[in-house]
């Protein structure tokens, strides 16, 4: 700015000025934003990279044995807890079999009657399903958290292979986790309702239900229905898994 008979000539580098300060100070912010920005972003990728055996490894071993992918994941305290469990569940099973007579006379001295009690145990073994399933799905999300996001191994043979020795196992190499979690419990659920009707006195026990008298008069019906439907989910657990692994490693 220039000053000519006490007159003040405006340029326009002085109109400029301002706007050029500004946009200096904010590309030097911005800069130092990006640049802090990539440094948390690598720092993050180098945290979860520490160690681990990811979701795969994690999830495939918690799904034969409970804390086992919690203990691969350096979980030991949760893995350790959670074989407890399952090992107390089987114990208790084991303890109830045996026990059984005993365990219905203490129930009648409180007035519970032999159904009521085998409706309690029945409804803690469902409950057992979604323990099992929760330690799969924590050991999966677990080795994603520590060793990175997991999108699938992208080998179609060996996710269909895996599919076939247990449904939702592929999925669960395919970064499926729900969809295995959901072939997982079909299975469970197949499972349990067999050893309810086969290794109980299920029928014994609720015969005005008219079970009994179904199974002798329609047991090679009721029989084939079941086989049915498990080989159906068994089919499509190992279809999908291997579409799937082959649609993803394209």
């Amino acid at each position: 700015m220039s000053q000519k008979d006490d007159c003040y000539i405006i340029e326009e580098d002085d109109l400029l000025e301002p706007v050029r300060r500004l946009q200096r100070a904010s590309t030097k912010a911005g800069g130092t934003l990006r640049g802090l920005d990539a440094t948390v972003r690598a720092s993050r990728r180098g945290s979860r990279g520490r160690g681990g055996p990811g979701a795969p490894l994690a999830s495939s071993l918690s799904l034969f044995i409970c804390g086992a992918g919690q203990v691969a994941n350096g979980q030991w305290k949760l893995g350790i807890l959670l074989f407890l469990t399952e090992v107390l569940a089987l114990a208790g099973h084991w303890c109830v079999v045996r026990a059984w007579p005993f365990f219905r006379d203490i129930a009648h001295i409180y007035a519970v009657s032999e159904e009521e009690l085998f409706l309690a145990l029945a409804a803690g073994d469902f409950l057992l399903v979604f323990f099992l399933l929760y330690n799969i799905a924590q050991a999966y999300h677990q080795g994603e958290s520590s060793s990175g996001e997991f999108n699938g191994i992208g080998v179609p043979m060996v996710s269909g292979l895996a599919s076939l020795l247990v449904p939702g196992w592929g999925q669960l190499l395919n970064a499926q986790l729900g969809k295995g979690l959901f072939f997982i419990f079909c299975v469970l659920a197949q499972i349990y309702f067999v050893a309810l009707l086969v290794l109980t006195s299920f029928f014994q026990l609720f015969p005005q239900i008219g079970l009994e008298s179904l199974i002798r008069t329609r047991g090679e019906v009721v029989e084939l229905c079941l086989f049915f439907f498990a080989s159906m989910i068994w089919i499509l657990s190992v279809y999908d898994a291997y579409l799937v692994g082959r649609y993803s490693a394209r």
